[in-house]
């Protein structure tokens, strides 16, 4: 067999499962920007006051997540 044929082929693979997997993330960052550049995005509201911050650490039966207010 040829050992010379198979060092292109091997560097050819890595090459396109590096780029199968950096251009649909650079995809999704470039549109992100885009759409917050745009103003299409708004940055999250602040939370409310009476919100815990996490500084009890207590749990109730998982408050809002189970419907408890």
């Amino acid at each position: 067999m040829q050992e010379g044929t198979e060092g292109p082929i091997v560097l050819i693979e890595i090459l396109l499962f590096v780029l199968r997997c950096l251009v649909p993330l650079l995809l999704m960052l470039g549109l992100s920007y885009l759409l917050k550049r745009l103003g299409l995005i708004k940055p999250p509201p602040p939370p409310p006051p009476d919100r815990d911050n996490g500084n009890n650490n207590k749990t109730n039966g998982g408050g809002v997540a189970h419907g408890k207010a």
